[in-house]
């Protein structure tokens, strides 16, 4: 409690109405988007911030806050991009800033930018980023029927000082639409600073969405951002957050079903080293009839890197026929890195096809593992990877919700190739040779970060060849 106190006291008066207004001012924004941020900021108070009594935030002590300013001065992000296909643009797909859209078509934009719910301890931090939202907000509208074939690809990196990165990126899939959208977000420079990306989702009655958030941040970054998915009847959602930088995360994942037979897959790769902290909270609410609702988290963790995931399952009672499920694996690479999965089922009714979790978190042994320093079995064909880890390859491969071609559009791997080869990533200098390494072999490049022949298959891949780096689906 005495670590939280100074908090309290300090970021509301960084919210006040007048901060909030001159804000909104100074960017030439219509009244009703400057209305939606001052009752977003009016949810941050001493009673929305977290006690650390909350059982989400038990693990995360929130202490040592940055201190740099909440309110940004930039108003885009360098070299950033919103590119669509000819036929997008012709059907009247929108992609670009969530400000540019506000402007030019205030009537998509506006049922979505008010504040709504989620997971409440969470509060305070979607509260801030909705009233202070600046550069690197995004939104994304696809009309009833458009199918987007190729992905929409932001990478959004923010430059180097201690002002915070708070952004909004809303993306609604209109009736029997789809697309896939992937979001890499890093951020340049040692300053230490706070990161709020707030996520919406909006998949409409038999949409198709598929949403991969690929996070990269500097070791200076605390990552306090929030997801939110609504899922209507028949649609079907899936998202893929990967967590390869070197800041900290406490990152909040709620999926909401409104209507029968909607499908939602969360996925999650968690790489991190040093002393690095990763906290997942997620809450998947099953409705309706038919729906499904399933969650995998897998984790490699060096050094002292700590891993923590809570999240809950809760079965409406007026729901029917229900499948749902959530699953958190940890490998522990290093005798003080440790993870703590706690999975949580809160079953309101009788009627149910299935409902259930697995969690667990241990080291690889000597012989069991694939990594430097574990030994091999020899076979006659040479050695071969151990049961488990090509077990972990399997479970990806069938599970992850992308095509290869859906990671990135270039012949040298796209997205996939580029976020993994963390030793080149501007969000990890100064970060960890020894995982950077396994990282970059896990997803398929060499030693030099060139992309290996397709026609060839590794053999003893690192350890985290089975988690961020396994071979995509064709």
């Amino acid at each position: 409690m005495a670590s939280t106190a100074p908090v309290e006291t300090r970021l509301p008066l960084l919210l006040d109405p007048k901060t909030v207004e001159q804000h909104s001012l100074r960017r030439d924004e219509p009244d009703w988007l400057r209305q939606a941020r001052l009752e977003a900021s009016r949810r941050l108070g001493s009673d929305s911030w977290p006690t650390g009594e909350e059982e989400e935030w038990r693990r995360f002590p929130l202490k040592d806050l940055p201190t740099g300013s909440l309110v940004s001065t930039l108003d885009h992000l360098p070299g950033i991009q919103f590119k669509l296909e000819p036929q997008a643009t012709a059907a009247g797909v929108i992609f670009k800033g969530l400000l540019r859209a506000s402007l030019d078509n205030p009537e998509l934009v506006r049922p979505h930018i008010a504040p709504g719910g989620g997971i409440p301890s969470h509060t305070a931090f979607r509260a801030i980023a909705d009233a202070l939202w600046s550069a690197g907000s995004t939104f994304v509208h696809v009309p009833v029927g458009v199918e987007v074939h190729q992905p929409l690809v932001l990478e959004k990196v923010w430059p180097a000082g201690d002002e915070a990165m708070l952004s909004r990126t809303i993306v609604v899939a209109e009736r029997d639409s789809s697309l896939t959208l992937v979001e890499d977000l890093t951020s340049e420079g040692d300053a230490p600073r706070i990161a709020i990306p707030h996520v919406e989702v909006h998949a409409g009655a038999g949409a198709h969405v598929t949403y991969v958030g690929i996070r990269r941040f500097a070791p200076g970054v605390l990552d306090l951002g929030f997801q939110q998915f609504r899922s209507a009847r028949d649609s079907e959602l899936r998202s893929l957050n990967v967590f390869a930088g070197a800041g900290r995360s406490k990152v909040g994942i709620e999926s909401d079903i409104e209507g029968d037979g909607a499908v939602v897959k969360l996925f999650g790769l968690v790489a991190a080293g040093d002393s690095q902290r990763i906290d997942i909270n997620s809450y998947q609410d099953v409705d309706g009839r038919s729906s499904q609702s399933d969650l995998l988290y897998l984790s490699a963790l060096y050094d002292r890197a700590k891993a923590i995931f809570y999240g809950k399952i809760r079965v409406e009672p007026n729901s029917h026929g229900t499948g749902s499920y959530q699953e958190c694996r940890n490998m522990l690479l290093s005798k003080d890195a440790g993870a703590d999965p706690i999975p949580v089922l809160e079953i309101l009714t009788n009627d149910v096809v299935r409902c259930g979790h697995g969690a667990t978190a241990g080291a690889l042994g000597r012989g069991r593992g694939c990594g430097p320093g574990a030994r091999r079995r020899a076979g006659p064909r040479g050695p071969r990877r151990p049961p488990r880890a090509r077990g972990r390859r399997r479970r990806l491969r069938a599970r992850l919700p992308l095509r290869r071609q859906a990671w990135g559009l270039g012949a040298e791997g796209g997205v996939r190739a580029r976020q993994l080869r963390l030793a080149r990533s501007p969000g990890s200098r100064g970060g960890y040779p020894s995982r950077n390494r396994h990282l970059a072999e896990g997803a398929g490049a060499d030693r030099n970060g060139q992309p290996p022949d397709p026609r060839r298959r590794r053999r003893g891949s690192a350890p985290t060849a089975g988690l961020a780096g396994a071979e995509l689906p064709d």
